[in-house]
């Protein structure tokens, strides 16, 4: 009995680690989920939709641009909820060309798995295209440029202070 009570405890220890389930006895396994830190549920269906976000977003981040220019981003940008989004860029960095308060305007498109993509254009004539998936219930969200040549991520967080 002891031998047996090892081996199924050492299962239940394996099993919670790797995020399987045993079944003893023939018993139907229950319904449960497996949160992720800052994730969608994973075994539950999320319920993201465009109003996932909503109201303003500080965004900032950077890396290449035709695979060899340094570029960095900060913007404030508001998403409506309906898949509209305006705001600034408040300063950009293309190989240290520094540019500042370029009008954003743009569309955005949440899928219920929290998965998005995001299209934006600046006042300056330049575009960026993104994939994305929004976090912890849209309060933050992370973004991957998906135009040509372009090695780019970018996060975003709610952003709480009132104008």
């Amino acid at each position: 009995m002891k031998r047996f009570r090892f081996l199924a405890t050492l299962m239940l220890c394996i099993s919670s680690t790797f995020g399987t389930e045993v079944v003893l006895n023939n018993q139907q396994p229950k319904a449960h989920a497996l949160i992720q830190p800052g994730g969608p549920v994973i075994g539950l269906s999320p319920t993201c939709t465009n109003s996932s976000l909503q109201g303003a977003f500080e965004i900032q981040g950077g890396g290449y641009l035709n695979k060899t220019q340094p570029y960095a981003l900060n913007a404030l940008d508001t998403f409506d909820s309906f898949g509209k989004v305006t705001g600034t860029v408040l300063v950009k960095s293309v190989a240290g060309t520094i540019t500042i308060n370029i009008a954003t305007k743009g569309t955005y498109h949440v899928k219920t798995d929290c998965s998005f993509t995001a299209s934006f254009i600046r006042a300056d004539g330049t575009s960026a295209n993104y994939s994305g998936v929004v976090l912890d219930n849209g309060s933050k969200f992370g973004l991957t440029q998906t135009d040509p040549g372009a090695i780019v991520n970018l996060k975003g967080e709610r952003n709480l202070v009132k104008p």
